[in-house]
């Protein structure tokens, strides 16, 4: 090995000692790049000239990539990671902002009805924003994550190809979108504001950070953690108010296609027995003990001496009403009974033949001075 690689590897020792308080996996990634940026600059060096003169001490160089990275300094050492220990905070705090926003993706399509099942994705939220809000805007530790790089490779398409221009198109529409989603949200403060004053001050609370979320969320990553699930609230309040504006059209157009049913009104009710003869004065009422009117706006005889009609009006067949030089005149329908389609036996036949065909009942005459 020359002595130029030995200087490259020497250079190399003394930053990675000088980040060995991160985790592991965490100066990989930093070295990874830097290993090839040094060992191309060592070959640009001069006759005499050192990496410490071109970059400075391994430690210097290093105490920059971590100011870059948005890694604390050395003197606040963070719990080295091992191969077992997964969860770190970056990890949980992603998923913690994951997790959230696709539960209030769901809770939003169920807030009108129930604004309480927005807390538990604040809480989650609440929860994973507190193991981030210390380390700077740039959320360097989350943008390292193995699976924010596949997030990232799979939402950049290559350059020129439909699909990367579809995105920089929607990307251009952020602004309206930002609009549109305060907008969806103070709707849905609208509709709660009648029926849950908690929940009306909660979502419209979250309609106003989400004017200013959207923006910053481009300088400071930690806004992530309010325009995400605000975006999400809004879309799950937009498929809700769909579906009510659905069903409620599905409603009226049912409603207007429905024919009510032809009421029919009857003016008169005639009793028969089982031998066909005509009932006469019959009193009819409910299971209530009411009288049952056939005309409800039945207008009887009534007596000048008291509030009692001379006929009552649940009296059947009801005899029609005349008014003749101020005499009321009731003259009793003549009804023929009707056909019978039940055979009878001659002894039946024979004793009834006399009253199977009624006649009229004679006229008479109530003078409403009676």
């Amino acid at each position: 090995m020359n002595t130029q690689a030995l200087g490259v590897e020497h250079y190399l020792a003394g930053m990675r000692a000088a980040l060995d308080d991160l985790p592991p996996h965490e100066v990989a990634e930093i070295m990874e790049d830097v290993e090839a940026h040094v060992a191309e600059l060592s070959t640009e060096l001069g006759d005499g000239e050192t990496l410490e003169q071109r970059l400075g001490s391994p430690e210097q160089y290093a105490q920059e990539l971590r100011q870059a990275a948005g890694y604390p300094s050395r003197t606040e050492r963070l719990p080295v990671t091992t191969k077992n220990n997964w969860l770190t905070r970056p990890r949980a705090a992603a998923w913690g902002l994951v997790a959230a926003t696709g539960i209030t993706l769901l809770a939003g399509a169920a807030a009108l009805r129930e604004p309480a099942v927005l807390l538990l994705p604040g809480v989650i939220l609440v929860l994973s924003l507190l193991l981030v809000h210390d380390r700077g805007p740039l959320q360097q530790e989350i943008m390292n994550l193995p699976e924010t790089h596949r997030l990232k490779k799979w939402l950049t398409p290559e350059e020129g190809t439909p699909a990367e221009r579809a995105l920089t198109y929607l990307r251009s529409l952020q602004p309206a979108w930002w609009l549109a989603r305060a907008g969806l949200l103070g709707l849905g403060a609208v509709l709660l504001a009648g029926r849950d004053i908690l929940g009306f001050l909660a979502v419209a609370a979250i309609a106003v950070v989400s004017v200013f979320a959207g923006p910053r969320a481009k300088v400071d990553r930690r806004w992530l953690w309010v325009s995400l699930p605000a975006s999400a609230l809004a879309v799950g309040l937009l498929f809700q108010v769909i579906d009510v504006t659905a069903n409620q059209l599905a409603y009226n157009t049912s409603r207007s296609s429905y024919t009510p049913p032809v009421m029919e009104s009857y003016e008169n009710i005639y009793a028969y027995d089982e031998n066909g003869k005509l009932l006469t004065n019959v009193l009819l009422y409910d299971q209530d003990g009411r009288p049952i009117n056939a005309p409800q706006s039945y207008d009887s005889c009534r007596n000048t001496n008291g509030p009692e009609p001379v006929i009552p009006a649940n009296r059947y067949p009801r005899p029609k009403i005349d008014y003749e030089n101020g005499v009321c005149y009731t003259v009793a329908p003549g009804v023929s009974a009707p056909s019978s389609t039940e055979s009878t036996t001659p002894s039946t036949s024979s004793s009834t033949s006399g009253s199977a065909t009624p006649s009229s009942v004679p006229p008479t005459s109530v003078s409403p001075s009676k």
